[in-house]
């Protein structure tokens, strides 16, 4: 009997399955890859983090039994692990002893190292790693390769490092210098860390014979291909516990435990985004469940539609309620089930077959159980309603005219709810830098979707009465039938409209979300970036002969920059509180600058750190001037300083009467004179001539010039010192020792404090405001400025406290107060046309990324669109979008044959009363889309409220690092929105189409008397 039953509705089951197959499918399919994004995000940002920043080191004295304390850590580590999987490498360091190399430096020092497990994470450039040999002999040593070229030794030599004689063996170098092996050491990952040489790799047992108690250490890092979110979150618990344990063993501690590295902070920070990405990706999520909610309570309504006479018929046979329900909980299991599993497995198995994500099958079996189980309680309450219900009941329900398809109660509830979850979203969004998801804010946009369907059915009665009566007096049926139609029927139309509106709702979401979390990483891209191409440095600093000056001129020359600037930045010191300082050009500023206004207005911030008069004077040198002529008396050297249009310097150094000039440089700012002698002299330059690539000499002529100020602050060894009269370049000085130097400056370059932009973070935490004066230590000098004015941001520096300054004024001061002058640390350049990507591969082309590194706007934006953490949200709106017209589709063909078989009846009356076939077909058309068109039309305009109270709050929730001024501006992927429109616009024209088609048939095969059946 029940199989029979079955097979009767065999068509409406087939729809219960497919519905079934659809929704399991896209639900693994979207959870699987939320899954996998989410595990493949913490991988790559462990991946990517700075070695110091994703590493534990904790370092003692090598303890008596060195396997027990060794085993003893890797114990402790475990335990305080939360079962995520640890590297741990152990090494062994002596201390920084002389070096005695024929030709070194007398400071040059050595480290002897050994290292566990070294060969799989360094290369051998020549010869062999050491092996052990007898006490009394020469230990053998594997050097840095690097370290061995600066030394000048080759394998085969032999060197004393403190007590020790080594013989090289081998040179080797890292194999990645971003391994966490080498823990981002300078000294092991470049082979030189000042006058520090090394290290030269020993065996642990050489080590222990010429170093007693050397330092054992232990460097502790998550395996980045292995680990997982939950992982995270557990190491995120434990992993500050660890460095109390380790003091705390006494296997371990052998004179104090030191702990370093920043691997708890990061793994913190990657917890937290975990989170707040759980959270945003868990929206589209919800947003699904309501779609399949609905659906499949218009599905299980389809089937008790079509059993209602039958189910009568039972029920008056004796069959009671409860054997009815029982029938139905067997036949949803043998249908459910079965599609569930099929709807789950054709995903895993598409995915695996294609490029898609590797879902697991632990979480397609979840998924797969919860869209059953689900599913068995939609079917299981709707057959049960049916068979509890009475005749007169059905009747009433399914004609009575419609004051509202819903009650106003459970519209209200409805609202009140999602003004609740949108309030919390909007409260979490604001407060979730450490928090984990939030599970009242997450339904926020679903509910809300929700109640703007539930307001559209208490709206729609309304026109419809009103069309009724404006319509009424017509002699033909024409619309009115229609608007009759839907008033008698709106409950029938209500699952319609909620899947209609919930899934316009969630495309124009989809849309606003995807804009607003681009143009986010966009906005985010430009403060990092701060211009199209940066070029930093690897050698900053002061200026010295053996580092020479950089400046923008050769990045001027590159094809396809527009403009290059100098730029220093660099850190300072408020106090003792560290802040950040970037000094370029104020004329140059607006010009390389890249940034949204509202952030950071590059022309204002300009104006107000540009300078009333030139900060920055001296001697102009004739153009093309490649090389000066200096006579000069009682000196025994002299170092004139030249700068560039932007304020960089370079050093132009006398020797034998001339010095050098670096093309570009066109004007003497300072003069640094040696004394030949301690006590008073009168240092002097007393002629300079230019002379350029032809061999021209120019005499620059120094009468008129108005004296140059000798700088106590920036002078070395002179205990008094005034503008002297040999020259206008000369001073009265006096000198405590030989090789003191006097600096001279134009009289220009003494000028009040430096103006400053400040970033709004700045201002908060010093405690300052516009106009107030502020000191900077730069470069241990001390610079005294004033805060003109306050900005969101300043783009190009890492740290949020940050202060914006003139570059050719911070020069100026420095030279007044610092005897080292300093070097540009970067360079800005602006792409012609915007191809950034381009203009850095055309620099690295040129040659001149050889100590310095090339970063472009487009690959930071790239790096932050295609890795950041959060990524694969945006998809996954897509997704719930595009299975919401599915869905919708599937809905509304269960609609739409549930309203034909209740209406088979009027068919024939209406026949009747003389409205033809194809005047019913038409009238159900106008039903149809009608009822479509209202419905999209309030799921967009639901939609835009929707996304304008989240999308901006999710994208930041979903951006980790995001400045606390930088609100993200919303938006709308236009043509992604249009193209979804369009589809669901055809499901709902389709459907439309379809069932007037029926209607059209079935009423001209009707005869009089069917609706007494």
């Amino acid at each position: 009997m029940r199989i029979k039953r079955t097979r009767a509705h065999a068509a409406v089951v087939a729809t219960v399955a497919a519905w079934v197959v659809v929704v399991a499918a896209v639900t693994t399919g979207l959870v699987g890859y939320l899954v996998v994004a989410s595990q493949d995000g913490v991988r790559e940002a462990l991946r990517d983090a700075p070695p110091a920043e994703a590493t534990l080191q904790a370092v003692t004295r090598l303890g008596p039994d060195p396997a027990e304390q060794d085993d003893a850590v890797r114990a402790d580590v475990a335990d305080q692990s939360g079962g995520a999987p640890l590297e741990v490498y152990r090494s062994l360091a002596g201390g920084e002893d002389a070096l005695t190399v024929p030709g070194s430096d007398e400071d040059a020092r050595g480290v002897l190292s050994a290292y566990e497990g070294i060969e799989e994470h360094a290369e051998l450039v020549d010869g062999n790693w050491p092996v052990d040999g007898g006490r009394g002999v020469v230990t053998p040593v594997a050097l840095h390769a690097t370290a061995a070229e600066a030394l000048g030794l080759v394998v085969g030599d032999e060197i004393t490092v403190g007590e020790a004689r080594v013989r090289v063996t081998g040179t080797w170098l890292p194999a990645d210098p971003r391994d966490p092996f080498w823990f981002g050491q300078p000294l092991e990952v470049a082979g030189v860390d000042g006058s520090a040489y090394g290290p030269f790799v020993v065996t642990e047992a050489a080590l222990t014979a010429v170093e007693p108690s050397p330092r054992v250490r232990w460097r502790i890092t998550p395996e980045a291909g292995a680990i997982t979110p939950g992982q995270v979150a557990a190491l995120t618990r434990e992993q500050p516990g660890l460095p109390r344990v380790l003091e705390n063993d006494e296997r371990v501690d052998v004179n104090g435990v030191a702990i370093s590295g920043g691997l708890p902070a990061t793994v913190a920070a990657l917890d937290a985004d975990v989170s707040r990405g759980t959270s945003v990706s868990a929206v589209p999520l919800v947003v699904l469940v309501a779609v399949a909610i609905v659906t499949g309570a218009q599905v299980a309504r389809l089937l008790g539609v079509v059993r209602e006479v039958e189910t009568t018929l039972l029920r008056s046979r004796g069959l009671s309620a409860g054997q009815l329900v029982w029938w139905s909980v067997l036949e949803s299991v043998a249908v459910v089930v079965p599609a569930a599993a099929l709807g789950a497995a054709a995903t895993v198995l598409a995915l695996r077959a294609g490029t898609g994500p590797a879902v697991d099958a632990g979480v397609a079996a979840w998924c797969a159980a919860g869209v059953a189980a689900g599913t068995l309680a939609l079917l299981v309450a709707a057959a049960a309603m049916t068979a509890r219900r009475r005749v007169e009941d059905t009747v009433a329900f399914s004609s009575r005219r419609a004051t509202g398809a819903i009650g106003w109660s459970f519209a209200a509830v409805a609202l009140i709810a999602a003004a609740v979850a949108i309030w919390q979203l909007r409260r979490y969004g604001e407060a979730s830098g450490g928090r984990g998801a939030d599970l009242l804010a997450t339904p926020g946009p679903a509910l809300a979707l929700l109640a703007c369907a539930a307001l559209a059915l208490l709206a729609v009665p309304f026109p419809l009465a009103l069309a009724e009566r404006v319509l009424a007096g017509r002699r033909r049926l024409g619309l009115l039938l229609p608007a009759w139609q839907v008033t008698r029927r709106l409950p029938v139309y209500a699952s319609v409209v909620v899947l209609v509106v919930v899934t316009a709702g969630a495309g124009v979401l989809a849309a606003s979300y995807s804009a607003t979390w681009t143009g986010l990483q966009e906005d985010l891209a430009d403060v990092r970036s701060g211009a199209d191409v940066r070029v930093t440095f690897d050698r900053a600093g002061p200026l010295t002969p053996a580092r020479p000056a950089e400046s923008a001129g050769p990045y001027l020359q590159v094809g396809g920059a527009s403009d290059a600037v100098g730029v220093l930045s660099t850190g300072a010191r408020v106090g003792d509180e560290s802040a950040a300082l970037l000094a370029m050009p104020a004329d140059r500023l607006s010009g390389v600058v890249e940034a949204r206004d509202d952030v950071f207005p590059a022309g204002r911030v300009a104006s107000d750190v540009a300078p009333e008069q030139p900060a920055l004077t001296g001697l102009e040198l004739p153009a093309g001037t490649e090389r000066l002529e200096v006579d000069a008396t009682a000196v025994s050297a002299v170092t004139l300083l030249v700068a560039d249009a932007d304020g960089v310097l370079a050093e132009a150094v006398v020797e034998n009467g001339g010095a050098a000039v670096p093309a570009g440089f066109g004007t003497v700012v300072v003069a640094d004179l040696t004394v030949a002698a301690p006590g008073p002299t009168e240092p002097a330059v007393t002629a300079l001539r230019a002379v350029d690539g032809s061999g021209a000499t120019t005499d620059l002529p120094l009468a008129g010039v108005a004296a140059w100020l000798p700088q106590a602050e920036a002078s070395y060894r002179i205990e008094a010192a005034d503008p002297g009269r040999a020259s206008p370049l000369s001073a009265a000085v006096v000198a405590s020792a030989s090789g003191a130097r006097v600096r001279l400056t134009p009289p220009a370059a003494a000028s009040g404090p430096v103006p400053v932009v400040a970033s709004q973070a700045a201002l908060d935490h010093f405690g300052l405001q516009t106009d107030d004066p502020v000191t900077l230590h730069v470069a241990g000098a001390r610079v005294d400025a004033w805060v003109v004015d306050a900005v969101p941001v300043v783009p190009g520096v890492a740290d949020p406290v940050a202060f914006v300054a003139d570059l050719p004024s911070v020069t100026a001061t420095l030279l007044r107060v610092a005897d080292r002058p300093q070097r540009i640390t970067e360079v800005w350049l602006s792409a012609d046309g915007g191809d950034t990507a381009g203009l850095a591969a055309a620099v690295e082309d040129a040659g001149l990324t050889g100590a310095a590194q090339a970063i472009d706007r487009e690959t930071v934006r790239s790096g932050l669109l295609d890795h950041g953490l959060a990524r694969h949200v945006v998809p996954a709106f897509w997704s719930v979008a595009v299975a919401a017209v599915v869905l919708t589709a599937i809905g509304a063909v269960a609609s739409a044959a549930t309203l034909q078989r209740q209406r088979r009846g009027e068919l024939a009356v209406l026949r009747v009363v003389g409205v033809a076939p194809s005047e019913q077909a038409r009238s159900r058309r106008i039903e149809q889309a009608g009822m479509g068109v209202l419905a999209m039309a309030a799921g967009a305009v639901g939609g835009l409220v929707v996304a304008a109270l989240t999308v901006t709050v999710l994208a930041r929730a979903a951006t980790s690092g995001v400045p606390e001024a930088l609100d993200p501006v919303g938006g709308a992927s236009l043509g992604a929105l249009a193209l979804f429109g369009v589809v669901l616009t055809g499901v709902v024209a389709a459907v439309a189409l379809l069932q007037a088609s029926r209607a059209g048939r079935d009423a001209a095969l009707a005869v009089p008397g069917e609706e007494r059946r």
